[in-house]
């Protein structure tokens, strides 16, 4: 029979044992955590570039048209307004792009959040910017006019039609800056404010801040 010394030495190497296992697949879920994130940071970074792509084919198509078109008329005008929007894009896209790749997984946790919260309010100062191209939509009417029909809509609408889409314009304006004004972390109790939130950031980045936040919450 095993006595009391020979009892305690085989239980503190079946708790060493434990302990080991233990410490080891507690290292392996963080690998697998670590793995997984950086995956989903890398989709993230490779649709900012295929966005940025795209926005640089919007840049040079809109230049050629400028260039090619030349004259103070309202498609051109038009073209020249979409272009600085554009541009305005793709250079949120290469920031984004920028503030990705910097983002280690290895740091701290709360060094990580931060960096991804500084990603997502990269992404709501570019979305600001671009939701002010939304009053001046006859843009794109009298850019597409001329583009598909050869027509410049502008010179043949009346004084008061012109009127008109002025004043829906100023009024669309004021509701966009309204809009942009709510646009704050204190405010996303509400429901539109939040889905904006949401959709500024993205599924996947939202979902990797959702983590890091249950992370750092574990932690505490």
């Amino acid at each position: 029979m095993m006595n009391l010394e020979q009892m305690q030495s085989m239980w503190q190497a079946h708790s060493e044992k434990l302990d080991e296992s233990m410490s080891l697949n507690n290292r392996l879920l963080k690998e697998m955590r670590v793995a997984d994130q950086k995956n989903k940071l890398n989709k993230l970074v490779i649709s900012r570039a295929i966005e940025g792509f795209l926005f640089i084919i919007i840049t040079v198509f809109l230049w050629r048209y400028i260039v090619s078109s030349w004259s103070l008329t309202a498609p051109v005008l038009s073209a020249v307004l979409l272009n600085v929007f554009a541009i305005i894009g793709l250079a949120g896209s290469i920031g984004q792009i920028a503030l990705l790749t910097k983002i280690d997984f290895a740091k701290p946790i709360k060094e990580t959040l931060t960096d991804l919260i500084a990603v997502r309010s990269h992404s709501l100062s570019i979305f600001k910017l671009l939701m002010f191209s939304a009053p001046f939509y006859m843009a794109y009417v009298f850019l597409g006019y001329d583009m598909a029909f050869g027509v410049d809509l502008f010179s043949l609408m009346s004084v008061e039609t012109k009127s008109a889409f002025a004043a829906i314009s100023v009024v669309f304006g004021g509701l966009v800056a309204l809009l942009i004004s709510k646009i704050k972390p204190e405010n996303r109790g509400n429901r539109l404010i939040d889905w904006l939130y949401r959709e500024v950031a993205g599924e996947r980045l939202t979902h990797l801040l959702d983590e890091i936040n249950h992370l750092e919450s574990e932690k505490r």
